[in-house]
């Protein structure tokens, strides 16, 4: 007997004791309006369920054989139907008489009974030949495994991913991982439940870049967490920097820089202004006009300050904008950093 014949099967039987459940009688001789109005009221509503019932196995019934389907239903929530269904079934039929509630306790368990059938992956091609019980040990198997994902995502901050990323970078950006360090990371991954490949103490195997560092924090806060996650990143940041007792002259450049970054999020969102740190570099003459757009394109010369300049960027710790500016001396055009003020009122 093929596969849709077991499931046809069933549905002409609960078809059949919904059927027989409405043709018994209640024993009620004459009743009144407000019960013949409260009837109809409920036969309209078991009459809404079936099509709400049908509606919904219908959604799902075409792609019963996509095993991607087949997991994503909780099959230990359509077994619990049954455990559900089965005693108000028979509390309605052999006790309160309540026909109509008996009826829709039989939607229900036809709800159950379909999307178990479909929970196993019973219907997928892959699983041909393979016994029911077999599929429901994996199903059942597998709802363990991801049992704790909703509770998890739940308990764990939004963002919590690169939260560790940052933390893991961090500790890698004076060209050396200290246990302590590690210990800290996995303490969070533990806690967040997030699978990190296996740190060791020591020379890490890729340098981390600061730019790509302050870019991977910024994509952070790009995502809206709350304020008060935001700012408690803020003390992780600077736990992984003093976690081996020792803070390096990149791990402060880097904590001053995200500790600013973090308090200009916090400050956007709840308003208020800050002090940053604008660099320019104030070219000389054409020629280092002409070299400053060829290696920064994206920049327009600006009258500022009764000169010609280009505003590289604002920053948010004065070593890290002192360390733009190096950089822009190093090869000979001249570069300054500004303290100015900024109203995040006004910013877009």
């Amino acid at each position: 007997m093929t596969r849709n014949n077991h499931f046809l099967m069933g549905f002409i039987f609960f078809s059949f004791a919904i059927t027989s459940l409405l043709n018994a009688s209640s024993g009620k001789v004459e009743p009144t309006l407000f019960e013949n109005l409260i009837g109809i009221l409920v036969s309209s509503a078991l009459i809404f369920s079936l099509i709400k019932g049908y509606l919904t196995v219908n959604k799902i019934w075409k792609r019963r054989k996509n095993e991607e389907v087949a997991n994503s239903i909780s099959i230990v929530a359509a077994m619990l139907g049954f455990a559900v269904g089965f005693p108000f079934l028979l509390n309605s039929i052999m006790i309160t008489n309540d026909y109509f509630s008996a009826a829709k306790s039989v939607i229900a368990l036809m709800l159950a009974f379909v999307f178990t059938m479909i929970g196993t992956g019973y219907y997928v091609d892959s699983n041909r030949g393979v016994g029911f019980i077999t599929l429901l040990g994996r199903a059942l198997n597998l709802e363990r495994k991801e049992s704790g994902d909703l509770i998890s995502d739940m308990l764990r901050p939004k963002g919590a991913r690169k939260i560790i990323d940052i933390l893991t970078k961090l500790a890698a950006i004076d060209d050396d991982i200290a246990q302590e360090e590690i210990d800290l990371i996995n303490q969070f991954t533990a806690k967040w439940n997030i699978d990190i490949p296996k740190l060791t103490a020591g020379k890490p195997d890729e340098v981390t870049n600061l730019v790509a560092l302050k870019a991977l924090v910024q994509s952070y806060l790009d995502e809206g967490p709350d304020t008060e996650v935001a700012e408690a990143l803020v003390d992780l940041i600077n736990m992984m920097a003093e976690a081996d007792d020792e803070v390096t002259k990149e791990e402060a450049m880097a904590v001053a820089e995200f500790t600013g970054m973090i308090a200009h999020y916090v400050s956007s969102e709840k308003g208020g202004d800050m002090e940053m740190y604008e660099v320019n570099i104030v070219p000389q003459d054409d020629d280092q006009i002409g070299a400053v757009k060829e290696l920064l394109p994206e920049l327009d010369v600006v009258q500022d300050r009764g000169g010609r300049v280009f505003k590289v960027g604002r920053y948010f710790s004065e070593e890290y904008s002192e360390a733009v500016c190096s950089k822009y001396i190093s090869i000979g055009l001249y570069s300054n950093s500004t303290k100015i003020k900024v109203d995040f009122s006004k910013e877009s």
